[in-house]
């Protein structure tokens, strides 16, 4: 396997040494055109949920959404009719990517059959999740980094089933792990990967410690090394790479997916392109690399962008933390990152208002229907209808009295609902499962029809839409109040969100969403 580094190497992949040859470095990329670079929402355990996918779809339209880790061994145990549970999705989440977790070939090669039914758009093999659920007993994650002929082994699986089924396969992993952090440890792996048939990698650009640390800790302790990656895309022309880790700003994202060299865009011929700029002999000759001064960043990281144009294999950057802590900080991703005339949303008050109505739709309210069942969750896949009596209870008549929506849903509980409100009785055998909870619930909350997750659920996406702004914390203060009252929560989701955002001022609701700087 031949490959480019810095200075140029090949790679022996019988004798695993790297020989230096004497090749001429690779031409520089022409300049891009803004919008030839993707944006991806990370995968993130209790976070990437479809309530997540959908509220960040509103704020962005063109960037890559991702699901949750989606543990190929559950796959292969659950029941079909349980698939919709793991890999359902709104048609209006593309592009979107699945990503799966384990270590039996023939179990990914079952998820990837199946993801490639369902539509998605890629999947990926999770290679770096360092969480004790993942890494312990069994061992897939980060643990593949230690375990790589295994690895390839997964690799393979995917590649040789996604060839049938016509879906992009990547891998998603880090620059190192424990001891195994050296650029020839990190060139041998994704060189193995690389013959497995895989040509997409996503990389965190931290090393990741399988014990030791917490899944947090391996998110801020471990420096990032910007230049590692770099290097990788160098060392495999054919390759595709995506930048993940540290990303703090949409800015931050554009100098690193297109290069510190680019200084802003302007239209011409109908394209966007890119304004160069010539950098001073301090910014191209300064050393940059894991321990850092020159980035003075914690713990040594080193988060330079290339100081020209990154490099054409480039293709991306990804954001976790971001999306998730202040999701309106993507508000300007569509305009600022693929040159669109606008973005979705314009306002907060836009946001929440289409958030809501949606979150309505897949939790239905439970204060108007006589049912003594509970709503366990929302699960896609038909499930019984609840026959609305009232339009409107007390408490949620300011909101509902004059909905026409409402009034057409009443004595029938709404056609659009029938598919998405799961509920559990002593005679549906379907929730059978749920019983125990169900009963459980009912002696714990008399009187209470949603259990505390089907409220929690929904409101988690849109606890950093205020982040930074005054009325932040109180805004999450009413969340958590109004979802634990019992006389409110059969009101629904939908009611509390509505309700809790009067305590913020219309001026801060009304205010369009700010710009990023060219």
């Amino acid at each position: 396997l031949a490959v480019r580094c810095t200075p140029p190497h090949s790679f022996n992949q019988h004798s695993g040494h790297h020989n230096i040859m004497c090749q001429s470095p690779p031409p520089p990329p022409p300049p891009p055109h803004l919008g030839d670079k993707e944006f991806h929402i990370a995968p993130m355990l209790d976070v990437s949920t479809r309530e997540f996918r959908y509220f960040i779809r509103l704020l962005t339209t063109r960037s890559f959404l991702w699901t949750e880790m989606v543990v190929a061994e559950t796959i292969r145990h659950c029941d079909p009719k349980e698939y919709d549970q793991h890999l359902a999705y709104d048609e209006g989440e593309h592009p979107i990517v699945c990503q799966i977790g384990g270590n039996v070939p023939s179990e990914a090669a079952l998820a990837t059959e199946l993801v490639q039914q369902y539509g998605y758009d890629r999947i990926d093999l999770n290679a770096e999740c360092p969480s004790d659920r993942v890494t312990g007993r069994r061992e897939f994650g980060a643990a593949l980094m230690k375990d790589i002929d295994t690895a390839v082994e997964m690799v393979k699986a995917m590649v040789e089933t996604a060839e049938s089924e016509s879906i992009p396969v990547s891998v998603k992993t880090r620059i190192g792990v424990d001891d195994e952090d050296s650029m020839e440890f990190l060139v041998s792996y994704i060189g193995r990967l690389v013959e497995a048939g895989c040509r997409r990698f996503i990389i965190h650009s931290r090393k990741v410690y399988t014990k030791g640390l917490s899944p947090a800790q391996n998110r801020a302790v471990p420096p990032l090394n910007y230049q590692r990656v770099f290097a990788l895309c160098e060392a495999f022309p054919q390759c595709d790479f995506w930048l993940n880790g540290g990303i703090r700003s949409l800015v931050d994202a554009r100098k690193v997916a297109y290069g510190g060299g680019v200084c802003d865009f302007y239209e011409r011929d109908g394209n966007t392109h890119a304004i160069l700029t010539d950098q001073s002999s301090k910014d191209v000759n300064t050393k940059h690399g894991a321990p850092c001064e020159a980035c003075n960043q914690p713990y040594g990281s080193c988060t330079a962008p290339s100081p020209h144009l990154s490099p054409a294999n480039m293709k991306g950057v990804m954001v976790g933390r971001l999306a998730m802590d202040n999701p309106c900080a993507l508000a300007d991703v569509d305009r600022y990152m693929f040159g669109e005339a606008q973005n979705p949303c314009q306002t907060r008050r836009e946001l929440i208002e289409r958030y809501a109505q949606w979150i309505e739709k897949m939790y239905p309210r439970r204060c108007c229907d006589d049912d003594p069942t509970v709503t366990l969750g929302r699960v896609m896949g038909g499930s019984p209808n609840i026959p609305r009596v009232r339009i409107y209870c007390l408490i949620c008549k300011e909101y509902y009295e004059n909905s026409d929506e409402e009034k057409n849903n009443i004595d029938t509980g709404g056609e659009e609902n029938q598919d998405v409100c799961n509920t559990s009785s002593a005679n549906d055998s379907q929730f059978t499962m749920s019983q125990r909870r169900h009963k459980r619930h009912t002696k714990k909350s008399p009187g209470s029809k949603m259990v505390s997750s089907v409220i929690d659920r929904p409101l988690k996406p849109i606890l950093g839409v205020f982040a930074g702004l005054p009325g932040n914390a109180r805004f999450r203060r009413e969340i958590h109040r109004l979802s634990r009252d019992m006389n409110v929560r059969n009101c629904g989701p939908g009611y509390v969100l509505r309700k809790a955002i009067e305590c913020i001022k219309p001026e801060i609701l009304d205010a369009e969403f700010a710009k990023c700087d060219g």
